[in-house]
């Protein structure tokens, strides 16, 4: 599998060389995998897909959650910054085959998407107002779209929902355990 995610990233070299690329970090064999927005300079600079503040939020709701963080795989949807601007949704949209092959590597039972850019490039057209903390099908997993751990830096209020979205998390993960294998 290492093999296989060695070669999306290589594939991501060819095609944005001339950028400084952030690669998904973790957990090859995951069952959860967050997809979280761009990285920012600071994420860029410690070559990590979150940190700082960020980091430190879902460390906390991972806890939450009773996950271990060595046990989960955490990626950008566009894997390099545009300092000063926002992704256009072409530049999002040229990254979004490569997010599509790292996600059917690790084959993860649940997506969870942190933050409107990152719910655009998995493929829900919504705003993250109308989906947030519900679960939707995609086929080989469930998606659960919430607010990016950031925003409550910003937006204290916000903590609540983030701690129920998660909380959901543990409760998807736990029916989905006892579930039987259909034959």
């Amino acid at each position: 599998m290492a093999n296989k995610l060695e070669q999306v990233n290589k594939a991501l070299k060819k095609k944005f060389g001339s950028k400084k690329l952030v690669f998904g970090q973790g957990f090859e064999s995951a069952k959860v995998v967050f997809v979280t927005d761009p990285p920012t300079p600071l994420e860029e600079n410690e070559n990590k897909p979150i940190s700082g503040n960020s980091e430190k939020s879902l460390n906390k709701l991972l806890r939450l959650a009773g996950l271990d963080k060595k046990k989960v795989y955490i990626t950008n949807v566009v894997k390099y910054t545009t300092p000063g601007r926002v992704h256009t949704s072409k530049e999002v949209k040229s990254s979004v085959p490569f997010l599509k092959e790292e996600i059917r590597t690790i084959q993860p039972i649940v997506v969870v998407t942190l933050g409107n850019i990152a719910l655009t490039g998995i493929g829900l057209r919504q705003p993250l107002v109308n989906v947030r903390g519900k679960t939707f099908n995609f086929g080989s997993y469930e998606l659960l779209p919430t607010h990016h751990p950031e925003s409550i830096t910003k937006n204290p209020g916000l903590q609540p929902e983030l701690e129920a979205d998660f909380l959901k998390l543990k409760n998807l993960l736990k029916t989905i355990k006892e579930r039987p294998i259909e034959a």
